[in-house]
Parts: C-alpha cells; sequence; structure tokens
C-alpha cells in the first residue's frame, strides 16, 4: 500500500484499522522497497491494515520514518527490534512494547523456551519474507501472549512442522547458517537446543519419533 508522505499516512489511518505486526533488522546484503517509495537498508516494520468500511486487509512495509509517522498517528509505543547481529547493546536493548503498546517486552522474565520459538518464528518471517495475516504472524502473537510460561507440546511441533514443509529438507539452523558467512550473528538468537531437545522426546499421532528441523 503507497504510504508516501504524511497526508497519505494521515488518510489511513483514518480509513484503515493500521497494526505493527513486526519490526525487524536487514541482514547485510539484503534489501527491500518501502511502500513510501524508497529503498531499505537497515530497519523496516511491517504493518497489517484492515478497512474500516468493508474489511479489506492490506500491508503496509516502510522505513523507520514512515513507521514512526505510523506510530505516532495510532498511538503506540513501538515492537521490538528483532536483530540477530551483533551490534551496539543499545539497540539490541531497546525499552519496547507488545503488539498492542500495553506492555513493555522486557518487563517481565521470558520462559526459555518460548524464547527459542520466538526467535525461531522471527526468524521465519526473515528468511521467508512471511507476511501478516499468514500462522507465522499467530503463532508470534501467541507466543508474546504467553512469554513467561511453557510453551505447550503441540505449539513447538506445529512451528517445526512449518519448517519442515516449507524449508526443502533444510533445518532452521542449516538455512541461518547459509547467511553467516556475510552476517555476524548473535549465537543466542539462533539457539535452539531446548527446541530440540524437546521435539525429541516427543512422539507423533502414530507414536513415531519426530524429526527436529530447528
Amino acid at each position: 500500500m503507497d504510504c508516501r508522505g504524511s497526508k497519505t499516512r494521515q488518510r489511513i489511518v483514518r480509513d484503515y484499522e493500521v497494526q505493527p505486526e513486526a519490526h525487524i533488522k536487514l541482514l547485510a546484503n539484503q534489501q527491500k522497497y518501502s511502500d513510501a517509495r524508497a529503498i531499505i537498508e537497515d530497519e523496516y516494520y511491517v504493518f497489517s491494515a484492515k478497512r474500516k468500511t468493508d474489511g479489506k486487509k492490506e500491508v503496509i512495509q516502510c522505513g523507520m520514518g514512515a513507521a514512526r509517522d505510523f506510530l505516532e498517528l495510532i498511538n503506540h509505543k513501538g515492537l521490538p527490534l528483532f536483530n540477530p547481529l551483533v551490534a551496539d547493546p543499545h539497540v539490541n536493548n531497546r525499552q519496547e512494547y507488545d503488539n498492542r503498546g500495553s506492555g513493555n517486552l522486557q518487563s517481565e522474565k521470558w520462559n526459555e523456551t518460548a524464547k527459542q520459538l520466538y526467535h525461531a518464528i522471527m526468524w521465519l518471517i526473515i528468511l521467508w519474507d512471511a507476511k501478516p495475516d499468514t500462522p507465522l504472524f499467530d503463532f508470534k502473537d501467541e507466543v508474546i501472549k504467553y512469554k513467561t510460561y511453557e510453551p505447550f507440546e503441540n505449539k513447538i511441533k506445529r512451528v517445526n512442522t512449518t519448517i519442515k514443509n516449507g524449508s526443502k529438507g533444510k533445518t532452521l539452523t542449516e538455512m541461518i547458517n547459509g547467511y553467516r558467512a556475510d552476517n555476524d550473528i548473535r549465537d543466542g538468537m539462533c539457539n535452539f537446543d531446548i527446541l530440540k531437545n524437546k521435539i525429541h522426546d516427543m512422539k507423533d499421532q502414530q507414536g513415531n519419533t519426530i524429526e527436529s528441523y530447528f
């Protein structure tokens, strides 16, 4: 959706229910096209927009200038930056908020399994260029909502199955490793040892051992 110019963004917020869905740091050699008609080379936001008159859904992808304008217009404090790269600790530890802007994501201690599952989902959103109104975004929101609790087995299984079905036989770790040559990736953002161990102890409906794709 074209969002170039402040007046255009004001019109969009008037006519649509705009919701931030993800705030992501681009990997090296990645570029994305902004709906504000520019090339994004650093951080970007993905917003969902639902037209108030008929419920038609749109996606807005934009750089930080337009994103800050949208956040101010909808009175949202901002989503956490998913930055898997080694960088300034201040950047990686910004105080940012949940999807409704109602609670600091760092104010409560994450369950370690939930944190790894969140990282896995965010990696898939980056690697597959996933869009809002797809299952990965629903999975992400659910993990954030219950971030202090141990995720149920079926929540871990469904992400594992999603990777299996969409990765052409590769594990998530193998897909991430394909970007290591050009990116200084933080080890803590791609460590899925807890998830792998839990999958190892799970069975499918026929009682067979499940292979981990994390």
